[in-house]
């Protein structure tokens, strides 16, 4: 099993992902063999969607929260 299809397994999960210098929670809706994609809570000031695209060679850990 890889990496990737441990996360799949926890798709519609609450997840903290931490990338260099940040943490960024959300909803785990999505795993790609190079991304994984987040749907997270509006930033105020920030872009106009709510979803996080994270590149899988930026991640540090990922901890899911509820499953």
């Amino acid at each position: 099993m890889s990496y990737t299809d441990w996360l799949r397994g926890f798709v519609g999960s609450e997840t903290e992902v931490a990338v260099s210098g940040d943490v960024i929670i959300g909803t785990l809706t999505e795993v790609n063999d190079t991304t994984i994609i987040l749907n997270v809570p509006p930033v105020i000031y920030g872009p106009p969607t709510d979803t996080a695209v994270i590149p899988l060679q930026a991640i540090e850990f990922v901890r899911i929260v509820s499953s």
